[in-house]
Protein backbone atom coordinates (compact mmCIF):
# COMPACT_ATOMS: atom_id res chain seq x y z
CA UNK A 1 0.00 0.00 0.00
CA UNK A 2 1.00 3.50 -0.58
CA UNK A 3 -0.60 6.23 1.36
CA UNK A 4 -2.77 4.10 3.28
CA UNK A 5 -3.92 3.08 -0.12
CA UNK A 6 -4.01 -0.33 -1.85
CA UNK A 7 -1.83 -0.86 -5.25
CA UNK A 8 -3.99 -1.35 -8.30
CA UNK A 9 -2.59 -1.86 -11.34
CA UNK A 10 -5.03 -2.04 -14.29
CA UNK A 11 -4.48 -2.52 -17.95
CA UNK A 12 -6.86 -0.85 -20.59
CA UNK A 13 -6.82 1.99 -23.56
CA UNK A 14 -8.48 4.78 -21.51
CA UNK A 15 -9.10 6.64 -24.93
CA UNK A 16 -12.47 7.50 -26.04
CA UNK A 17 -11.95 8.10 -30.01
CA UNK A 18 -12.01 4.08 -29.68
CA UNK A 19 -15.67 3.65 -28.96
CA UNK A 20 -17.70 3.27 -26.09
CA UNK A 21 -15.10 1.19 -24.18
CA UNK A 22 -12.42 3.65 -24.57
CA UNK A 23 -14.91 5.79 -23.35
CA UNK A 24 -16.09 3.13 -20.21
CA UNK A 25 -11.90 2.49 -19.37
CA UNK A 26 -11.41 5.79 -18.87
CA UNK A 27 -15.10 6.65 -16.54
CA UNK A 28 -13.57 3.26 -14.27
CA UNK A 29 -9.72 4.70 -13.97
CA UNK A 30 -11.68 7.93 -12.91
CA UNK A 31 -13.53 6.55 -10.35
CA UNK A 32 -10.26 4.44 -9.06
CA UNK A 33 -7.50 6.50 -8.26
CA UNK A 34 -10.62 7.75 -5.46
CA UNK A 35 -10.05 4.75 -3.99
CA UNK A 36 -6.79 3.34 -4.96
CA UNK A 37 -3.14 3.78 -5.42
CA UNK A 38 -3.73 3.85 -9.23
CA UNK A 39 -0.91 2.59 -12.21
CA UNK A 40 -1.94 1.61 -15.83
CA UNK A 41 -0.59 -0.49 -18.09
CA UNK A 42 -0.95 0.33 -21.53
CA UNK A 43 -1.99 -2.73 -24.07
CA UNK A 44 -0.23 -3.08 -27.43
CA UNK A 45 -3.00 -2.80 -29.76
CA UNK A 46 -4.12 0.63 -29.80
CA UNK A 47 -0.47 2.21 -30.45
CA UNK A 48 0.07 1.46 -34.17
CA UNK A 49 -2.61 3.90 -35.04
CA UNK A 50 -0.59 7.59 -35.04
CA UNK A 51 -3.74 9.41 -35.53
CA UNK A 52 -5.71 8.23 -32.30
CA UNK A 53 -2.40 8.69 -30.54
CA UNK A 54 -2.22 12.17 -31.08
CA UNK A 55 -6.12 12.65 -30.67
CA UNK A 56 -5.74 11.03 -27.28
CA UNK A 57 -2.86 12.53 -25.70
CA UNK A 58 -5.24 15.44 -23.77
CA UNK A 59 -6.95 12.00 -22.12
CA UNK A 60 -4.17 10.62 -20.73
CA UNK A 61 -2.81 14.02 -19.69
CA UNK A 62 -5.93 14.25 -17.79
CA UNK A 63 -5.65 10.56 -16.03
CA UNK A 64 -2.00 11.40 -14.90
CA UNK A 65 -3.42 15.04 -13.49
CA UNK A 66 -6.08 13.00 -11.54
CA UNK A 67 -2.86 10.57 -10.19
CA UNK A 68 -2.96 7.60 -12.59
CA UNK A 69 0.45 6.55 -13.26
CA UNK A 70 1.40 5.35 -16.76
CA UNK A 71 3.98 2.50 -15.52
CA UNK A 72 4.10 0.19 -17.96
CA UNK A 73 2.99 -1.15 -21.81
CA UNK A 74 2.55 -4.62 -23.38
CA UNK A 75 4.38 -5.36 -26.90
CA UNK A 76 4.22 -7.81 -29.15
CA UNK A 77 8.11 -8.37 -32.28
CA UNK A 78 8.17 -4.85 -34.00
CA UNK A 79 8.08 -6.65 -37.03
CA UNK A 80 4.40 -7.39 -36.89
CA UNK A 81 3.76 -4.15 -35.62
CA UNK A 82 5.22 -2.86 -38.80
CA UNK A 83 3.31 -5.00 -40.98
CA UNK A 84 -0.29 -4.14 -38.54
CA UNK A 85 0.19 -0.63 -39.20
CA UNK A 86 0.79 -1.09 -43.13
CA UNK A 87 -1.61 -3.96 -44.20
CA UNK A 88 -4.49 -2.94 -41.69
CA UNK A 89 -4.83 -6.99 -41.49
CA UNK A 90 -3.92 -6.96 -37.10
CA UNK A 91 -1.58 -9.85 -37.34
CA UNK A 92 -0.84 -9.05 -33.88
CA UNK A 93 -4.06 -10.10 -32.69
CA UNK A 94 -3.75 -13.05 -35.09
CA UNK A 95 -0.19 -14.04 -34.11
CA UNK A 96 -0.21 -13.62 -30.17
CA UNK A 97 -3.52 -15.82 -30.24
CA UNK A 98 -1.30 -18.55 -32.23
CA UNK A 99 1.63 -17.46 -30.04
CA UNK A 100 0.64 -16.03 -27.04
CA UNK A 101 4.25 -16.14 -25.63
CA UNK A 102 5.57 -13.61 -28.55
CA UNK A 103 4.19 -10.88 -25.86
CA UNK A 104 6.03 -8.95 -23.03
CA UNK A 105 4.81 -6.68 -20.45
CA UNK A 106 7.29 -4.09 -19.62
CA UNK A 107 6.51 -2.79 -16.12
CA UNK A 108 8.24 -1.90 -12.43
CA UNK A 109 8.65 -5.15 -10.33
CA UNK A 110 7.07 -3.65 -7.66
CA UNK A 111 4.32 -4.89 -5.06
CA UNK A 112 0.91 -4.92 -6.45
CA UNK A 113 -2.40 -5.66 -4.03
CA UNK A 114 -4.50 -6.52 -7.46
CA UNK A 115 -4.70 -6.38 -11.44
CA UNK A 116 -7.09 -5.10 -13.02
CA UNK A 117 -7.80 -5.41 -17.10
CA UNK A 118 -10.51 -3.02 -18.02
CA UNK A 119 -11.32 -4.80 -21.53
CA UNK A 120 -12.29 -7.22 -23.99
CA UNK A 121 -10.20 -7.09 -26.45
CA UNK A 122 -6.99 -9.54 -26.42
CA UNK A 123 -4.65 -6.85 -25.96
CA UNK A 124 -5.98 -5.98 -22.38
CA UNK A 125 -7.38 -9.48 -21.61
CA UNK A 126 -4.17 -11.58 -22.79
CA UNK A 127 -1.56 -8.61 -21.37
CA UNK A 128 -3.68 -8.81 -17.86
CA UNK A 129 -3.63 -12.56 -17.66
CA UNK A 130 -0.08 -12.45 -17.95
CA UNK A 131 0.84 -10.15 -14.83
CA UNK A 132 -1.43 -11.70 -13.00
CA UNK A 133 0.42 -14.71 -13.30
CA UNK A 134 3.67 -13.13 -13.16
CA UNK A 135 2.61 -11.38 -10.30
CA UNK A 136 0.64 -13.32 -8.44
CA UNK A 137 -1.84 -10.59 -7.11
CA UNK A 138 -5.39 -11.36 -7.30
CA UNK A 139 -6.86 -10.07 -10.41
CA UNK A 140 -10.42 -8.97 -12.48
CA UNK A 141 -11.00 -8.84 -15.52
CA UNK A 142 -14.16 -6.49 -16.70
CA UNK A 143 -15.56 -7.33 -19.75
CA UNK A 144 -17.72 -4.97 -22.05
CA UNK A 145 -18.68 -6.62 -25.62
CA UNK A 146 -18.37 -11.07 -25.53
CA UNK A 147 -15.14 -11.63 -26.42
CA UNK A 148 -16.31 -14.81 -28.08
CA UNK A 149 -19.24 -16.48 -28.76
CA UNK A 150 -20.61 -19.40 -27.78
CA UNK A 151 -23.89 -19.70 -30.33
CA UNK A 152 -22.29 -21.23 -33.92
CA UNK A 153 -25.22 -18.93 -35.09
CA UNK A 154 -24.66 -15.91 -33.39
CA UNK A 155 -21.55 -16.13 -34.87
CA UNK A 156 -22.02 -16.76 -38.94
CA UNK A 157 -24.34 -14.37 -38.84
CA UNK A 158 -21.43 -11.81 -37.63
CA UNK A 159 -19.40 -13.59 -40.68
CA UNK A 160 -22.29 -12.91 -43.02
CA UNK A 161 -22.67 -9.84 -42.31
CA UNK A 162 -18.65 -9.43 -42.88
CA UNK A 163 -19.44 -11.39 -46.51
CA UNK A 164 -21.61 -8.58 -47.45
CA UNK A 165 -20.11 -5.82 -46.77
CA UNK A 166 -17.35 -7.21 -48.60
CA UNK A 167 -19.92 -8.10 -51.99
CA UNK A 168 -21.42 -4.78 -51.66
CA UNK A 169 -18.09 -3.08 -51.68
CA UNK A 170 -16.43 -5.46 -54.34
CA UNK A 171 -14.31 -3.76 -56.95
CA UNK A 172 -14.61 -6.77 -59.45
CA UNK A 173 -16.30 -10.25 -59.03
CA UNK A 174 -12.96 -11.99 -58.97
CA UNK A 175 -11.54 -9.71 -56.23
CA UNK A 176 -14.65 -10.18 -54.46
CA UNK A 177 -14.47 -13.97 -54.51
CA UNK A 178 -10.85 -13.66 -53.08
CA UNK A 179 -11.84 -11.57 -50.38
CA UNK A 180 -14.81 -14.08 -48.97
CA UNK A 181 -12.93 -16.98 -49.03
CA UNK A 182 -9.65 -14.90 -47.01
CA UNK A 183 -12.65 -13.30 -45.16
CA UNK A 184 -14.18 -17.24 -44.12
CA UNK A 185 -10.62 -18.55 -43.83
CA UNK A 186 -9.90 -16.20 -41.08
CA UNK A 187 -12.65 -15.96 -39.20
CA UNK A 188 -13.68 -20.52 -39.43
CA UNK A 189 -9.95 -21.30 -38.50
CA UNK A 190 -9.32 -18.71 -35.91
CA UNK A 191 -12.52 -19.25 -33.90
CA UNK A 192 -11.80 -21.94 -32.18
CA UNK A 193 -8.27 -20.99 -31.17
CA UNK A 194 -9.54 -17.42 -30.33
CA UNK A 195 -12.57 -19.16 -27.87
CA UNK A 196 -9.49 -21.49 -26.63
CA UNK A 197 -7.02 -18.64 -26.14
CA UNK A 198 -9.49 -16.38 -24.10
CA UNK A 199 -10.94 -18.88 -21.77
CA UNK A 200 -7.26 -20.23 -20.69
CA UNK A 201 -6.35 -16.08 -20.37
CA UNK A 202 -10.22 -15.98 -18.38
CA UNK A 203 -8.96 -18.96 -16.55
CA UNK A 204 -6.19 -17.12 -14.78
CA UNK A 205 -8.55 -14.30 -13.21
CA UNK A 206 -9.77 -14.81 -10.02
CA UNK A 207 -13.29 -12.90 -10.98
CA UNK A 208 -14.70 -12.36 -14.45
CA UNK A 209 -17.45 -9.66 -14.11
CA UNK A 210 -19.48 -8.53 -17.52
CA UNK A 211 -20.56 -4.76 -18.15
CA UNK A 212 -24.28 -6.73 -18.79
CA UNK A 213 -25.53 -10.52 -18.49
CA UNK A 214 -25.75 -9.72 -22.04
CA UNK A 215 -22.14 -10.67 -22.34
CA UNK A 216 -22.56 -14.05 -20.17
CA UNK A 217 -25.44 -15.07 -22.16
CA UNK A 218 -23.41 -14.32 -25.65
CA UNK A 219 -20.37 -16.04 -24.25
CA UNK A 220 -22.54 -18.90 -23.55
CA UNK A 221 -21.69 -22.40 -21.39
CA UNK A 222 -19.67 -22.16 -17.86
CA UNK A 223 -19.54 -18.23 -18.41
CA UNK A 224 -23.21 -17.67 -17.49
CA UNK A 225 -22.54 -19.32 -14.39
CA UNK A 226 -18.95 -18.11 -13.31
CA UNK A 227 -19.35 -14.19 -14.48
CA UNK A 228 -20.72 -11.86 -11.95
CA UNK A 229 -22.51 -9.60 -14.36
CA UNK A 230 -23.37 -5.38 -12.77
CA UNK A 231 -26.49 -5.42 -15.56
CA UNK A 232 -25.99 -3.38 -17.10
CA UNK A 233 -22.66 -1.26 -15.84
CA UNK A 234 -22.98 1.50 -18.01
CA UNK A 235 -25.01 4.64 -18.28
CA UNK A 236 -25.32 8.00 -19.38
CA UNK A 237 -23.22 10.69 -17.69
CA UNK A 238 -25.02 13.00 -16.25
CA UNK A 239 -23.45 15.78 -18.88
CA UNK A 240 -24.77 14.10 -21.18
CA UNK A 241 -28.49 13.43 -19.50
CA UNK A 242 -28.24 17.82 -19.42
CA UNK A 243 -27.09 18.19 -23.35
CA UNK A 244 -29.50 15.85 -24.22
CA UNK A 245 -32.17 17.76 -22.18
CA UNK A 246 -30.91 20.72 -23.87
CA UNK A 247 -30.64 19.51 -27.76
CA UNK A 248 -34.17 17.81 -27.29
CA UNK A 249 -36.09 21.37 -26.22
CA UNK A 250 -33.73 23.14 -29.13
CA UNK A 251 -34.89 20.92 -31.82
CA UNK A 252 -38.32 21.89 -32.95
CA UNK A 253 -38.81 19.54 -36.12
CA UNK A 254 -37.93 16.24 -37.52
CA UNK A 255 -35.69 16.52 -40.78
CA UNK A 256 -36.27 14.05 -43.29
CA UNK A 257 -34.07 11.88 -43.00
CA UNK A 258 -33.22 8.78 -40.86
CA UNK A 259 -30.00 8.39 -39.43
CA UNK A 260 -27.68 4.82 -38.40
CA UNK A 261 -27.01 4.34 -35.16
CA UNK A 262 -23.90 2.36 -35.34
CA UNK A 263 -20.59 3.07 -36.17
CA UNK A 264 -19.78 2.51 -40.12
CA UNK A 265 -18.32 -0.91 -39.67
CA UNK A 266 -19.92 -4.52 -41.01
CA UNK A 267 -20.62 -6.18 -37.38
CA UNK A 268 -22.61 -2.89 -36.67
CA UNK A 269 -24.58 -3.77 -39.71
CA UNK A 270 -24.21 -0.89 -41.93
CA UNK A 271 -24.92 -2.58 -45.43
CA UNK A 272 -27.90 -3.75 -44.34
CA UNK A 273 -28.95 -0.39 -43.03
CA UNK A 274 -28.10 0.49 -46.70
CA UNK A 275 -30.22 -1.96 -48.08
CA UNK A 276 -33.69 -1.59 -46.16
CA UNK A 277 -32.57 2.16 -46.52
CA UNK A 278 -32.80 1.44 -50.44
CA UNK A 279 -36.49 -0.46 -49.51
CA UNK A 280 -37.55 2.75 -47.70
CA UNK A 281 -36.43 5.04 -50.09
CA UNK A 282 -38.53 4.08 -53.17
CA UNK A 283 -41.46 4.97 -50.96
CA UNK A 284 -40.52 7.98 -49.15
CA UNK A 285 -39.02 10.51 -52.00
CA UNK A 286 -36.80 12.90 -50.58
CA UNK A 287 -35.65 10.77 -47.53
CA UNK A 288 -31.73 10.56 -46.68
CA UNK A 289 -29.78 8.40 -44.55
CA UNK A 290 -27.42 9.87 -42.06
CA UNK A 291 -23.98 7.88 -41.05
CA UNK A 292 -22.07 9.47 -38.46
CA UNK A 293 -18.75 8.10 -37.51
CA UNK A 294 -14.59 8.41 -37.98
CA UNK A 295 -13.95 6.63 -41.18
CA UNK A 296 -10.44 5.52 -42.78
CA UNK A 297 -9.83 6.88 -46.01
CA UNK A 298 -9.99 3.52 -47.92
CA UNK A 299 -13.50 2.31 -45.75
CA UNK A 300 -14.52 5.65 -47.03
CA UNK A 301 -13.91 4.91 -50.82
CA UNK A 302 -15.45 1.09 -49.96
CA UNK A 303 -18.77 2.55 -48.60
CA UNK A 304 -18.93 5.23 -51.54
CA UNK A 305 -18.78 2.07 -53.79
CA UNK A 306 -22.20 0.72 -51.84
CA UNK A 307 -24.03 3.38 -52.03
CA UNK A 308 -23.47 3.85 -56.10
CA UNK A 309 -23.84 0.24 -56.50
CA UNK A 310 -27.10 0.12 -54.59
CA UNK A 311 -28.58 3.71 -56.76
CA UNK A 312 -28.16 5.69 -53.58
CA UNK A 313 -26.16 8.79 -54.69
CA UNK A 314 -27.31 12.04 -53.12
CA UNK A 315 -29.52 9.88 -50.40
CA UNK A 316 -26.67 8.48 -48.04
CA UNK A 317 -24.66 11.12 -45.82
CA UNK A 318 -21.72 10.47 -44.53
CA UNK A 319 -20.51 13.35 -41.88
CA UNK A 320 -17.15 11.50 -40.57
CA UNK A 321 -16.71 12.35 -36.71
CA UNK A 322 -18.96 14.91 -35.05
CA UNK A 323 -18.80 15.82 -31.33
CA UNK A 324 -21.43 14.40 -29.31
CA UNK A 325 -23.48 17.58 -29.38
CA UNK A 326 -23.88 17.51 -32.84
CA UNK A 327 -24.14 13.53 -32.54
CA UNK A 328 -27.48 14.03 -30.62
CA UNK A 329 -28.74 16.93 -32.68
CA UNK A 330 -28.19 14.69 -35.47
CA UNK A 331 -30.37 11.55 -33.83
CA UNK A 332 -32.78 14.42 -32.25
CA UNK A 333 -33.37 15.20 -35.94
CA UNK A 334 -33.98 12.45 -37.56
CA UNK A 335 -37.26 10.52 -38.04
CA UNK A 336 -36.00 7.35 -36.60
CA UNK A 337 -32.87 4.99 -36.04
CA UNK A 338 -32.09 1.93 -37.94
CA UNK A 339 -29.67 -0.04 -35.95
CA UNK A 340 -29.03 -3.89 -37.19
CA UNK A 341 -26.25 -4.31 -35.48
CA UNK A 342 -25.21 -7.54 -34.69
CA UNK A 343 -22.22 -7.18 -32.06
CA UNK A 344 -23.16 -5.10 -28.53
CA UNK A 345 -23.58 -5.82 -24.85
CA UNK A 346 -25.53 -2.53 -24.01
CA UNK A 347 -26.23 0.10 -26.47
CA UNK A 348 -25.18 3.78 -25.50
CA UNK A 349 -26.78 4.73 -29.10
CA UNK A 350 -30.33 3.13 -28.45
CA UNK A 351 -30.41 5.04 -25.03
CA UNK A 352 -29.53 8.16 -26.23
CA UNK A 353 -31.68 7.85 -29.35
CA UNK A 354 -34.50 7.06 -26.36
CA UNK A 355 -33.63 9.93 -24.29
CA UNK A 356 -33.99 12.47 -27.24
CA UNK A 357 -37.18 10.93 -28.53
CA UNK A 358 -36.22 8.92 -31.74
CA UNK A 359 -37.64 5.78 -32.48
CA UNK A 360 -35.78 2.68 -32.91
CA UNK A 361 -36.27 -0.44 -35.03
CA UNK A 362 -33.15 -3.15 -33.88
CA UNK A 363 -32.08 -6.62 -34.45
CA UNK A 364 -33.06 -8.88 -31.08
CA UNK A 365 -29.86 -9.42 -30.40
CA UNK A 366 -29.13 -10.28 -26.10
CA UNK A 367 -27.90 -6.78 -25.30
CA UNK A 368 -31.21 -5.54 -27.04
CA UNK A 369 -33.64 -8.13 -26.23
CA UNK A 370 -32.74 -7.72 -22.54
CA UNK A 371 -32.01 -4.36 -22.20
CA UNK A 372 -34.38 -2.61 -24.51
CA UNK A 373 -37.50 -5.00 -25.58
CA UNK A 374 -40.72 -3.97 -24.48
CA UNK A 375 -39.22 -0.55 -24.36
CA UNK A 376 -41.45 2.10 -25.64
CA UNK A 377 -40.31 3.36 -29.31
CA UNK A 378 -38.13 0.28 -29.98
CA UNK A 379 -39.10 -2.31 -32.65
CA UNK A 380 -37.08 -5.89 -32.44
CA UNK A 381 -37.01 -7.79 -35.54
CA UNK A 382 -34.62 -11.00 -36.05
CA UNK A 383 -31.08 -10.67 -37.37
CA UNK A 384 -31.66 -10.69 -41.22
CA UNK A 385 -34.87 -10.14 -41.35
CA UNK A 386 -34.37 -7.04 -43.67
CA UNK A 387 -38.10 -6.65 -45.17
CA UNK A 388 -39.18 -7.05 -41.03
CA UNK A 389 -37.25 -3.79 -40.69
CA UNK A 390 -38.18 -1.92 -43.30
CA UNK A 391 -41.60 -2.80 -42.72
CA UNK A 392 -40.87 -1.44 -38.97
CA UNK A 393 -39.23 1.46 -40.05
CA UNK A 394 -42.27 2.31 -42.34
CA UNK A 395 -44.48 2.44 -39.41
CA UNK A 396 -42.36 4.36 -37.70
CA UNK A 397 -42.18 6.63 -40.75
CA UNK A 398 -46.11 6.89 -40.57
CA UNK A 399 -46.65 7.70 -37.62
CA UNK A 400 -47.73 4.86 -36.19
CA UNK A 401 -45.09 3.58 -32.94
CA UNK A 402 -45.29 4.76 -29.24
CA UNK A 403 -43.51 7.94 -27.59
CA UNK A 404 -40.07 6.81 -26.98
CA UNK A 405 -39.32 6.18 -23.34
CA UNK A 406 -35.91 5.04 -22.11
CA UNK A 407 -36.01 2.27 -19.60
CA UNK A 408 -34.99 3.31 -15.71
CA UNK A 409 -31.22 2.22 -15.04
CA UNK A 410 -28.44 2.68 -12.60
CA UNK A 411 -26.35 5.91 -12.06
CA UNK A 412 -22.92 6.15 -12.50
CA UNK A 413 -22.18 6.73 -8.85
CA UNK A 414 -23.99 3.66 -8.49
CA UNK A 415 -22.98 1.82 -11.06
CA UNK A 416 -19.10 2.81 -9.81
CA UNK A 417 -19.94 1.91 -6.28
CA UNK A 418 -20.45 -1.86 -7.18
CA UNK A 419 -17.37 -2.08 -9.44
CA UNK A 420 -15.00 -0.54 -6.95
CA UNK A 421 -16.33 -2.95 -4.33
CA UNK A 422 -15.76 -5.88 -6.06
CA UNK A 423 -12.32 -5.10 -6.22
CA UNK A 424 -12.05 -4.52 -2.30
CA UNK A 425 -14.19 -8.00 -2.03
CA UNK A 426 -11.04 -8.94 -4.27
CA UNK A 427 -8.25 -7.32 -2.06
CA UNK A 428 -9.58 -9.07 0.99
CA UNK A 429 -8.95 -12.97 -0.60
Amino acid sequence: MENGKPRVLAVGTPLPATGGGGLRVLRSLTEYVKHFDTSLVLPWDPWNDKELIKSSAADLRRLENLGVKIVGYSRAPRLLSTLDRLTGLRLVNVATQLAPWLVRVEVPRVGWDAVVALHETWDAVHTGSILAHETGAPSMVLLHDPPFYGSRERFLNIVRALLLWRELGKTSTLGSIAEKVEAVAYLVSLNPVRRCRFAEALRRYKLVVGVTRATAVEMGGEWEDKMYCLNPGVTLDPGDVQLISRVKAEVRERKDYIVFGGRPVADKGLAEALIVFKALSKRYAGLKLVVTGRVRPRVKWRLGLMVRRLGLEGRVVFTGFVPREERFRVVASARLMLYPSHVDAFSLAVLESLHLGTPVVAYGIPAIQIHFKGAPGVSVVDEWDLEAMAAEAANILDGRFESPQPPRLKTWDEIMGEEVSLIYRLLKE
